[in-house]
């Protein structure tokens, strides 16, 4: 089950949470604490030597000497009680006072005793368990909350301290996200600027090439006109013309990016193998390609511009001699389908301690490069969810192998 909660809900419930165990711990800790000052006076009442009291009206200097030998005591060792009160419960039903000395002989209600604990002294020999008398505590009232509000206190200031973390990660991932949006605006335009420079390369030898049916034209255009000649142009216009389209020049320098969909692998090298023609001179191209290569999810510009940076630096590499291999086929990988195009040159080859800088951004070993194809093309190649990486090969040259995930 998949509960959409939006984040101040779920700090809401967070804090009902955190009120309610509060609530419960507060009340067990204030319990606990009443608990054990009632087993306090408990024990005090059960040691107390009820052989002491006797006639108070004959022996009251007995309890003048009881100051320092136990009241005195007992209220010192239990940090609880404040004071205590001994009571004398007569024949008749009445108490009488025994301890403090300064009150002996009176009657109880002179005190304020309505809250203290009363707590009754038993002869355990007596089988009728009637009192001889009483003793009451008087209590510290701030005593019994110590504990309770300590931990009350500790438990707001961890919810302070969590409500403050709340909001600096709040902000945190704010400005992540922010950041993270600006960084992937940066990347996009990035990959356009480059995408216009490589156009802009891939127009220059293009130009190169359609000087060659423009100069004919023109030559043939200042001779008289027969049926030739006005033949011989036409070829070389629907040569001009052909020469365009098949660059794909046009739509490869748009700069709206094309919205993604199933790519066929091997049409798109194809149309960048045309794309960079005027780069190969002598070069050999050699394909391997398997027609069981499955399709791929992605814009059909950004992985022509991947292929086109691959074959292009292959190119120069070569210096224009040499021979390009292209093998494009399948692998299953983690349950899964993929396509792999390999561009294997045999050029110079990459320098073991630069495998694998060759993708950091401006990291060049050309003059004329600028070196963010590479970069940009890794870029490009994970936001598929595949991966670019360069092999190892036992002659000389360069091998550059890109694997995409199947489409779906």
């Amino acid at each position: 089950m998949n509960l959409n909660l939006r984040p101040p809900i779920l700090v809401l419930c967070l804090l009902f949470v955190w009120a309610i165990a509060t609530t419960l711990v507060f009340v067990k800790l204030a319990r606990d604490a009443e608990d054990q000052i009632q087993r306090q006076a408990e024990l005090a009442a059960i040691n107390f030597d009820v052989n002491w009291i006797v006639r108070p009206d004959y022996y009251p200097h007995l309890f003048r000497t009881m100051r320092k030998e136990y009241f005195e005591d007992l209220a010192r060792k239990h940090e609880s009680f404040r004071s205590v009160v001994l009571t004398w419960a007569r024949p008749d039903g009445d108490e009488t006072i025994l301890y403090p000395t300064e009150r002996i002989l009176r009657s109880p209600s002179d005190l304020e005793l309505s809250r203290a604990l009363k707590r009754p002294l038993l002869d355990p020999y007596d089988e009728t368990r009637t009192p001889r008398g009483y003793l009451y505590f008087q209590l510290i009232p701030w005593k019994r909350w110590v504990t309770p509000l300590t931990f009350l206190l500790a438990a707001l200031n961890v919810l302070l301290l969590s409500v403050i973390l709340l909001v600096w990660l709040s902000r945190v991932s704010a400005r992540y996200v922010q950041s993270q949006s600006e960084l992937e605006q940066k990347k996009l335009e990035l990959i356009q600027l480059e995408q216009l420079a490589l156009a802009g390369r891939l127009s220059a030898g293009l130009l190169h090439d359609l000087k060659k049916p423009v100069i004919h034209i023109r030559e043939e255009a200042s001779e008289e006109p027969t049926p030739a000649t006005l033949r011989d142009i036409r070829e070389q216009s629907e040569l001009f013309l052909s020469m365009l389209r098949e660059s794909g020049l046009e739509g490869f320098a748009r700069r709206r990016a094309t919205e993604e969909e199933c790519c066929d692998v091997i049409d798109l090298v194809e149309r960048s193998l045309r794309l960079v023609a005027y780069e190969r001179n002598d070069v050999e191209v050699a394909r391997e390609f398997d027609e069981a290569t499955p399709m791929v999810w992605g814009r059909p510009t950004r992985l022509m511009q991947v292929f086109s940076n691959l074959i292009l630096n292959a190119y120069q590499a070569m210096r224009g001699r040499g021979k390009l291999t292209v093998k494009i086929g399948a692998v299953v990988e983690n349950e899964g389908r993929k396509a792999v195009v390999t561009f294997a040159d045999t050029g110079p080859g990459i320098p073991p301690e630069n495998r694998e800088r060759v993708f950091e951004p401006f990291f060049t070993e050309g003059k004329e490069g600028s070196g963010l194809g590479l970069y940009i093309s890794r870029t490009i190649v994970e936001d598929l969810g595949g991966r670019i990486e360069v092999e190892e090969v036992a002659t000389a040259g360069a091998s550059f192998k890109v694997v995409l995930p199947e489409g779906n």
